[in-house]
């Protein structure tokens, strides 16, 4: 497994992504998130859905997931949200390095 990780989640709206945001990197669990909007097409309890949403990609270290993971549950009015991480297996040192430097430091 990698060091570095892409961490993505949705949010039906602007405020509620800004919120999970902003206690992500005030926590250091994330050095940035991108905020993009979407159009999601999904079934949930058997109907078709086709919504709008806020795609949300967190950068962060493979140390810091299950913390990142735990924030988002825990603030995230999705019932099931969606959470999925994706490795990093190659990108500029100097940007790992600053995703180092503002991260929250575990060992």
């Amino acid at each position: 497994m990698e060091k570095y990780c892409i961490v993505l989640t949705t949010f039906a709206g602007e405020a509620d992504a800004t919120a999970v945001i902003n206690a992500v990197l005030e926590n250091k669990f994330a050095a940035c998130a991108q905020v993009i909007n979407i159009a999601s097409h999904y079934t949930w309890r058997g109907k078709v859905q086709h919504e709008p949403e806020i795609l949300v990609l967190f950068k962060t270290t493979w140390n810091l997931y299950d913390a990142l993971e735990s924030k988002i549950k825990s603030m995230h009015s999705y019932d099931v949200p969606e959470i999925i991480a994706i490795d990093i297996k190659r990108g500029s040192q100097n940007y790992f390095s600053w995703i180092d430097e503002v991260t929250q430091k575990l060992d």
